[in-house]
């Protein structure tokens, strides 16, 4: 038991020592120095507008060529399962990368701490070292977009403010418009009355054929049909409603309407 202790604990020294890092993490003039002694400096900087970049230029001797991972992670303090990634360059024992803070994802910016931790690992070896402390300022959590979404649960009661009905006209133009169609439509027909005369008009029906008096009064009321429809329109009933009866007004109008024309022509031809 104590044996398998001690090759734990070696194999962990030996892990924590296979990487020595040196150089530098820049924040405008925020600056943090790693060298193969650490050192107590308090490894912090502050994130106060989102044109601040991070500049990281490290290396290690241990480091020929690029590993098969190496990966700077940036995580909540509190909630590390909220991290975002970035592979750095890596030119012989040099690791370089530049993080844009305008650029970090918009639920990290709104944190109080954020971690940054350096991971490398191949097929023997996996080496994360914790670097700093990055603290976003007030001014900072300010430039984020992010708006939490909502959880299951109780949620705040929704009120929906219906759309008013659209304006209309005022009624009295309708009524004008009607009262004018209603005179034109007596004056039509008191000048029939007047041109035709009033003792002719009656004769009219001496020698007038039962038939064709059905057809003048079918015309007659195919056209007082067709007046209360736009009544009844202009009254609030809808234009589909409308165009469905006048289309039905429309084919009687244009029968009983032709009969009545070729009668009178006729009747004029022969003087009557």
């Amino acid at each position: 038991m104590k044996l398998s202790s001690i090759l734990f604990l070696f194999s962990w020294l030996s892990l924590s020592i296979a990487f020595t890092l040196t150089g530098t993490i820049k924040l405008n003039k925020q600056k943090i120095t790693y060298g193969e002694i650490e050192t107590k400096e308090i490894k912090q900087i502050y994130l106060n507008s989102p044109k601040d970049t991070i500049e990281i230029n490290l290396s290690s001797k241990e480091i020929n060529e690029k590993p098969e991972q190496i990966m700077f992670s940036l995580s909540d303090s509190k909630q590390q399962n909220l991290v975002t990634h970035y592979v750095p360059s890596v030119s012989n024992s040099k690791i370089k990368l530049s993080i844009k803070s305008a650029q970090l994802p918009e639920v990290l910016k709104i944190k109080d701490s954020l971690l940054l931790n350096l991971i490398i690992a191949d097929k023997e070896v996996k080496f994360t070292k914790f670097l700093l402390e990055i603290i976003p300022t007030s001014e900072f959590k300010e430039t984020s977009n992010y708006k939490s979404k909502s959880k299951i649960g109780i949620q705040p009661e929704i009120h929906h403010i219906f759309k008013a009905d659209e304006s209309t006209v005022n009624p009295i133009i309708p009524l004008v418009f009607i009262s004018v169609a209603v005179v034109l439509f007596l004056g039509l027909v008191s000048s029939w009355v007047g041109f035709i005369g009033v003792n002719n008009l009656f004769k009219t029906f001496k020698t007038i054929s039962t038939g064709q008096l059905l057809q003048n009064v079918a015309f007659l009321i195919s056209l007082i049909g067709f007046e209360l429809n736009f009544i009844k329109y202009y009254f609030g009933q809808s234009i589909f409603t409308t165009l469905f009866y006048g289309f039905i007004l429309l084919i009687p109008s244009i029968y009983f309407g032709t009969s009545v024309l070729r009668f009178l022509s006729k009747n004029r031809k022969i003087g009557k």
